[in-house]
């Protein structure tokens, strides 16, 4: 088991699972991995989208940019972080921040650690923004003495 105090080398990088929310190491180069948790698909490589787009889900672990002249309508965008300068619609689950740019929109909800708004932004929807408790590992009650 390796430990978890020791630097990274240079040719590894640390993520988290977006479906089981556990941390690995992965190859620096690597474009998608299955999660060695769950067994469960992930892409790693940063997504953009400089026009119309349509999709179901965007799910990635790496930064999700949508241009100035970028439209993204999704049911739900997981991310580990995301660059908005153009149009989105749909649910956003941020495990990195959201930077939104001054002429940019967002109508969905927002789940992140961190967002920077610019002035004129247009944001509807519910914010939840800030630390959460790490759910991965249970919390075992304290001992009674």
């Amino acid at each position: 088991m390796p430990d978890h105090a020791q630097p990274l080398s240079e040719d590894k990088q640390a993520i988290t699972c977006l479906h089981c929310g556990r941390m690995q190491e992965v190859g620096r180069r690597a474009m998608s991995v299955t999660c060695k948790f769950c067994h469960k698909a992930l892409k790693l490589e940063d997504v953009q989208f400089k026009g119309y787009e349509a999709r179901r889900v965007v799910e990635t672990c790496g930064v999700v940019t949508i241009e100035r002249k970028g439209n993204l309508i999704t049911d739900r965008v997981t991310c580990g972080g995301m660059i908005i300068r153009g149009k989105v619609k749909g649910a956003v689950t941020s495990r990195g921040p959201v930077l939104v740019g001054p002429e940019a929109e967002i109508k969905g909800d927002v789940n992140a650690p961190t967002l920077a708004v610019g002035a004129g932004a247009i944001l509807e929807g519910y914010y939840d923004i800030g630390p959460k408790p790490d759910m991965t590992m249970p919390q075992l009650p304290a001992p009674a003495d």
